[in-house]
């Protein structure tokens, strides 16, 4: 199944999710890793609790090459997953998103490359159809993402738009979505290289503001449910893009990495090439 529109997801719902993660939960604000991997640089909570929600604005540079997803996903070595983000098709930016597929990764790494790219099918918003370029990376842009799963319904849901208010949720459909009847332990927010190591040295890829989740009513672990909690309240798990996938050293340099990283000041962060 697939969006005919965009879904629409009313931020704040209050649901309810039990526990399920093999995940041991960490103190707030701990950052654990990097995680190297091939081609993916951001960040995943590491937590037993489970969230409903979660939601970032992107900022895409002048002359960033890469692509930038938010993501609802079981647990920190995959499961059902479900997405949606910017994608970067020959120097456009398009809405994207995976519906609910499963994955089976290596722990802080929620959305590998190779794994991600074959699953990915462009999204319509705003009145405008899928495959609708958004903004170029000639002038850059930014764009509010947001996903949320009701426990109430079943259903997982997308809101996205220029800007974080309800021009957001604009041109939407509250009756259609993908059914999920289990709970989202690792929320995630990345940036991914789909286009090989070739990338400029030391180049701004994406920064990320007013990121945050929420917890479905049981868990309130950060607040009350429905509750906007910053996104690096919980542990976290940081993903660092390398030349082949393994650890930096002199002849594997980083290739993507969190720069500013988390924790930070409202849970911004960006992500820049290496040097």
């Amino acid at each position: 199944m697939r969006f005919p529109r965009l879904m629409l997801a009313a931020s704040g719902l209050a649901t309810v999710a039990l526990l399920g993660s093999s995940a041991a939960a960490n103190a707030a604000a701990t950052v654990n890793g990097p995680f190297p991997n091939i081609g993916e640089a951001g960040y995943q909570l590491q937590s037993a609790v489970s969230f409903n929600e979660v939601r970032t604005t992107v900022h895409v540079p002048v002359g960033s090459s890469t692509s930038d997803f938010i993501a609802l996903q079981q647990n920190v070595n995959g499961g059902r997953t479900f997405a949606i983000g910017l994608i970067n098709e020959g120097g456009n930016y398009f809405l994207a998103g995976i519906e609910g597929f499963s994955f089976n990764v290596a722990t802080g790494v929620p959305l590998p490359a190779a794994l991600v790219h074959p699953h990915i099918v462009l999204l319509p918003t705003l009145g405008a159809p899928a495959g609708t370029p958004l903004f170029s990376n000639q002038t850059g842009g930014s764009y509010y993402l947001e996903l949320h799963y009701s426990t109430k319904e079943h259903l997982v849901q997308w809101v996205a738009g220029p800007t974080e208010t309800d021009a957001a949720v604009l041109n939407v459909s509250p009756d259609q979505g993908f059914v999920f009847n289990d709970a989202f332990h690792a929320p995630a927010i990345e940036t991914i290289n789909f286009g090989g190591v070739n990338l400029p040295i030391s180049t701004p890829q994406a920064s990320f503001t007013r990121s945050g989740v929420t917890e479905p009513a049981g868990e309130n672990v950060g607040g009350i449910a429905g509750t906007r909690v910053t996104f690096d309240f919980f542990a976290l798990n940081e993903a660092e893009a390398t030349g082949n996938g393994g650890p930096v050293t002199i002849g594997n340099p980083a290739t993507l990495l969190p720069s500013p990283a988390l924790p930070g000041v409202g849970s911004a962060f960006g992500v820049i090439t290496g040097a």
